[in-house]
């Protein structure tokens, strides 16, 4: 096996992981809208899904930059070293930040991280977008159409990302409200709106995933 086949095997793992555990992410969060559950209990399903969520998250801070590797040995776009080892730095921050905002959750410091996580995914969905766009009509940096169009749904994949944190960030509060003072008609339809939301916006994330699966399979232009 030669190092092309490494990369892409890892690539290849590293999308497997992030879609399968997130799928199992979506699942818990469907769960807990049922309000034959505890409080208790679902706060420790949602906190069962932060904690798998943990894998898909790093798989998306890794995906990007294997990918370019695997893209430079085909010769579809040239990325100095320099900047190949600010993408490897800014995955393994991402990454560490990530932990250390799970082992702190509820804190002042959990919502800095998740702050500034969320300013790097605005941030990228702008780059991929731009680059994207800029490939498809001019063919460069990346060469391949099929890649171009890629890389512009993998932008897209962060805004979604964001949006879904939106949705799905006001339940933990909702939930420390139902501890204090019980369930209410009107704190359950607040879960269920929110979970909803969430649920709509996982989907359309689902089918950004499958879209960008088929385009680095078929490459179909």
């Amino acid at each position: 096996m030669d190092s092309y086949q490494i990369w892409l095997y890892l690539h290849v793992l590293m999308f497997v992981y992030w879609l399968g555990a997130d799928l199992g992410v979506f699942t818990l969060a469907l769960a807990i809208r049922n309000p034959d559950y505890s409080v208790a209990q679902r706060t420790l399903l949602m906190r069962m899904s932060l904690l798998i969520d943990m894998t898909p998250r790093a798989a998306m801070a890794l995906i990007a930059p294997v990918g370019l590797v695997l893209a430079e040995s085909l010769g579809l776009v040239s990325v100095p070293n320099w900047l190949n080892g600010i993408f490897w730095v800014v995955a393994v921050v991402w990454i560490c930040g990530e932990i250390v905002a799970f082992r702190n959750m509820g804190t002042p410091l959990m919502v800095r991280i998740y702050i500034g996580t969320g300013t790097l995914f605005v941030v990228i969905f702008g780059v991929c977008t731009w680059y994207g766009i800029q490939s498809l009509r001019f063919g460069e940096p990346f060469a391949a159409n099929w890649l171009a169009l890629k890389v512009l749904l993998f932008g897209q994949v962060f805004l979604v990302s964001s949006l879904m944190a939106v949705c799905y960030a006001p339940v933990e509060a909702i939930f420390r409200q139902m501890e204090e003072s019980g369930s209410t008609p009107e704190l359950e339809a607040r879960v269920r709106r929110q979970v909803n939301r969430g649920a709509v916006v996982t989907v359309l994330l689902f089918l950004l995933l499958a879209a960008i699966a088929f385009l680095g399979l078929a490459k179909p232009i």
